[in-house]
């Protein structure tokens, strides 16, 4: 099985188009920071103001983790690929012509939404090609967005110079296009063709089948409970509560990732460094995630145990980068420590994945609910950090007690990871 997954052409035609999603998805949130000084230049706005859209952009595409695993197991992961392309050029178009934060936060909520609709469907079809080879696919996917934060943020800041801001923004609009051509590659495996439910009608039934008791017992508010309670994962938790603490540990962790991805290029700017400079910082860091995530490829699914391990040691080395970043003024200083934290932050995307898929054994529905309230756990600890870090730095005229903060969130993450399974097999 694990040679033929390995085998299947159109398996690493997923793989191709998954790489090139996430090379947008992280490498269009990071190239985001280096607008932050031009923003705030021409829509007048405050940093803290700034932080908190930029953070709903990153966290609206997790928040709707519920959504996505129930267009997952209703639209196909072509349909939904392809309209992702088109929300997320539209977005960056939109964001070019913005006028105020308000009309931002909308365009950058269209970016969002188009970077979020198919997350959980590239995932679950990705897990139909490569079940055995998980960690593979997770570890190569995930470079994608390696890759992206290494390119995007500096190509972003050649756009600015060369060709101005609004130009800048309508030209990462037009280079997302090409998500819709990755998109039309995708085609489930055969044999998830006649399982997998085509229609909204099919979804219910498996939804009825799954609360079947309760449901034939109860009125139609508790019918309606029970399937916005599915929507939200709650089955799934409630079978696995372990998965309770790891969603808070990847929620912690996301709040320091996010952090750390918007403000790390104003902030180097505001330790003097020209624009040029700083935004290589984003690349370094690009450089790093990419690293880590090579070095997944030598980790095989394995078991839980080990891949908590990998959580918890990559999260204490987060946890330590960030907490340093105040202590260094020197450039080269900081671009080491640029590259260790994007390796330490940035590494864990993929490990957090497989630590779902041993805890949820089911590839089906219950999967793709344990999926989506992860990246709901994502969205919401992207939600905060803007915010958090932007607010304290309009108050202080520093970014030191944000990023102290961040540190302080890392290693909560890493204590968290340290929860197991009541009856662990793995």
């Amino acid at each position: 099985m694990e040679h033929s997954e390995l085998k299947s052409v159109r398996g690493w035609i997923v793989i191709a188009s998954s790489f090139l999603f996430t090379f947008f998805q992280l490498g269009s949130f990071k190239a985001l920071g280096v607008f932050v000084p031009k923003f705030q230049e021409q829509l007048s706005i405050g940093v803290g103001a700034i932080g908190s859209i930029i953070s709903f952009c990153g966290a609206f595409r997790f928040i709707i983790g519920p959504v996505q695993s129930r267009l997952a197991n209703v639209v196909s992961a072509r349909v939904l690929a392809m309209v992702s392309g088109i929300l997320t050029g539209l977005g960056y178009i939109c964001s070019a012509f913005s006028t105020s934060g308000i009309t931002l936060a909308l365009s950058m909520g269209l970016l969002s939404l188009g970077l979020g609709v198919p997350m959980v469907a590239y995932i679950k079809i990705g897990r139909q090609y490569f079940n055995v080879n998980f960690t593979l696919y997770s570890s190569i996917t995930f470079t994608g967005g390696a890759v992206g934060m290494m390119i995007l943020p500096p190509l972003s800041e050649f756009f600015i110079q060369t060709y101005g801001t609004q130009m800048a923004l309508i030209l990462l609009g037009a280079l997302s296009f090409n998500l819709c051509v990755g998109g039309a590659l995708l085609k489930p495996p055969d044999e998830t063709l006649t399982s997998r439910p085509t229609s909204r009608k099919n979804y219910e039934q498996l939804d009825s089948d799954r609360n079947d008791t309760s449901l034939a017992t109860s009125g139609h508010i508790e019918a309606i409970l029970n399937t916005i309670l599915s929507w939200f994962g709650v089955y799934a938790m409630r079978k696995r509560p372990v998965l309770f603490a790891y969603y808070l540990a990847f929620l912690l962790w996301n709040i320091s990732l996010a952090g750390w991805i918007i403000f790390l290029v104003p902030y180097t700017i505001g330790l003097g460094f020209p624009a040029q400079q700083a935004s290589f910082m984003s690349t370094l860091g690009g450089v790093g995630t990419l690293v880590g995530r090579i070095i997944m490829f030598a980790f095989p699914d394995q078991t839980l145990n080990s891949h908590r391990l990998q959580f918890m040691m990559l999260s204490i080395g987060g946890a330590a980068s960030i907490f340093l970043y105040p202590f260094v003024n020197a450039y080269w200083l900081f671009a080491t420590l640029s590259f260790f934290a994007g390796l330490f932050l940035g590494t864990p995307v993929p490990v957090a994945m497989v630590m779902i898929k041993f805890v949820v054994a089911d590839e089906g529905e219950d999967f793709a609910e344990a999926t989506g309230l992860l990246h709901t756990s994502y969205g919401i600890g992207t939600l905060v950090a803007g915010p958090i870090v932007g607010s304290i730095y309009d108050i202080t005229g520093s970014y030191h007690i944000g990023f102290f903060i961040m540190a302080v969130l890392e290693a909560l993450a890493a204590i968290l990871a340290i929860a197991k399974p009541k009856a662990d097999t793995c």
